[in-house]
């Protein structure tokens, strides 16, 4: 495994054990920015029973583990594709051969460093059923399974090239998300910016807890972004892809990101007059803040590609988290909005498809307005969508686009160009059926034994405990609680 000669790409073949040699004096490394080791237990378990076939049936035949991807630097190799599947191998290795194993043996050249809990909890998973289950037999076989473990290897000194062929690339690990593409192709244009690369990745691994950051790129940032007018349908992931790779812009002025008038960035406030100096704006105070929720952007403006991209993606990965996960003092607008909607949409057990929906409308008006009286809208927004929840009998995946498509003008649209709160609670207003909720016969009781219209029975009673009616059996003045 040698290149030296300046952009450079080799491609072949090469057995397991041979890649990890280190003759020559070279290492190899998972780079900081790769996501965590995320095989679990069940996934390692049929990788071991696809081994067994093999030692079974094609012993002494090459067994192919797809390609390995490596970025070379100075004598070290980076793992841009296939560490899930060099992990596995070594933890297997190493249960198989203890003390002889490539781990044990190599310590200084292996350089595989988990400090995510994710990574650290598979591990341990994946150790302990292999312990429990599987060491007779790699201890009896092991050394077979490395003899005829081959992959297709790819190696090149550009870490253009390397993210490159990351993209195009199918492993046989665990599918990527749109998220982990978007890391990619972004951390590409940064590719003169080694120091820029680790650290906008690490807060990209941080923020993707769970694959949280798939979840916000598809349900929240892309609808917001999209669902203009009546131009509404759910994403694919080419259609996020294209958002947010193809669509986005190439910065016009190295590490300068340019912004656009927002709630974060507004240079006058208002205008007064003075009758002898004349017309005088007053400026809005300059904060020097570096909170991620604090960055000037807005939902839907236009993304320029690297530095832009991943501080627009920070902004609104913080500015969820801050909605629904994080505790407000009590009595704030913002603390008042969480009980709400604790109180409506989890506890009540509301429809995951118009949770997303009030979700998204939530986080379209903070960028808006921040908590400028959410407290109103997050009650105003409940009284459009439950219309829905009270008149259906069932909800599917459809109904949110029925919502927002039940209208002139979308809800999402008048929510980003509206200048005031009021214009918003005005549309929501003008556009919600009342009769819906004067003439609901949702049972809160018992017939015959059985609660017929469960879901809407729980939303209708969450409604009558948060606004204290309970002593009311219908929501025909719902209107006027609100």
């Amino acid at each position: 495994m040698d290149i030296k000669e300046k952009n450079k790409i080799l491609a072949g073949t090469a057995l397991f054990k041979s890649i990890f040699t280190f003759e020559g004096g070279y290492s190899i490394k998972i780079p900081d920015y790769q996501r965590p080791y995320v095989w679990n237990a069940e996934k390692v378990e049929t990788l071991i029973n696809d081994l067994q076939y093999h030692i079974e049936h094609n012993s002494g035949e090459p067994y192919y583990m797809g390609s390995i991807l490596f970025f070379c630097q100075n004598g070290a190799y980076e793992i841009i594709d296939g560490q899930q599947r060099l992990t596995s191998l070594l933890i297997l290795d190493k249960i198989a051969n203890n003390g002889q194993s490539i781990l044990t043996n190599y310590k200084e050249e292996i350089k595989f460093f988990f400090n995510s809990p994710i990574s650290k909890k598979n591990i341990v998973d994946v150790k302990n059923y292999v312990n429990d289950y599987k060491t007779d037999w790699l201890q009896h076989n092991w050394n077979k399974v490395i003899s005829d473990l081959a992959f297709s290897v790819i190696v090149t000194n550009r870490q253009d090239d390397a993210f490159s062929f990351f993209e195009t690339q199918n492993n046989r690990g665990v599918k990527l998300g749109a998220a982990d593409y978007l890391k990619s192709f972004h951390l590409r244009e940064l590719r003169e910016e080694e120091r820029k690369q680790v650290a906008f990745a690490k807060q990209w691994d941080a923020n993707n807890t769970n694959q949280f950051l798939n979840y916000l790129f598809n349900q929240v940032i892309w609808r917001g972004r999209s669902w203009k007018g009546s131009n509404v349908w759910y994403e694919s992931q080419d259609d996020v892809l294209q958002e947010f790779q193809k669509k986005t812009r190439d910065p016009e002025i190295k590490n300068q990101v340019q912004i656009f008038p927002t709630v974060k960035n507004k240079i006058a406030h208002a205008i007064r007059y003075d009758e002898t100096v004349g017309i005088m704006l007053d400026t809005s105070p300059i904060a020097l803040n570096s909170h991620a929720i604090n960055y000037p952007f807005a939902l839907r403006q236009p993304i320029e590609k690297g530095i832009g991209f991943f501080l627009y993606s920070e902004r609104y990965s913080a500015m969820y988290h801050f909605l629904f996960h994080t505790e407000h003092s009590q009595n704030s607008e913002l603390f008042k909005f969480k009980e709400f909607y604790k109180a409506i949409y989890i506890y009540s057990g509301m429809s995951e498809y118009l949770t997303s929906l009030y979700r998204l409308s939530m986080v379209l008006y903070y960028d808006k307005f921040e908590s400028e009286e959410i407290y109103k809208f997050a009650k105003y927004l409940d009284y459009f969508i439950g219309v829905y929840r009270v008149e259906l009998s069932s909800i599917y995946d459809k109904s949110a686009l029925k919502i927002l498509k039940g209208t002139k003008q979308n809800l999402l649209d008048i929510i980003s160009q509206a200048f005031i709160p009021k214009q918003v609670t005005d549309f929501i207003m003008e556009n919600t059926n009342d009769a819906i909720f004067r003439d609901e016969t949702i049972p809160l009781v018992k017939e015959n034994g059985q609660l017929i219209y469960a879901v809407r029975s729980n939303y209708k009673r969450a409604l009558l405990k948060y606004y204290e009616k309970e002593d009311q059996t219908s929501l025909k003045a719902l209107k006027e609680w609100i």
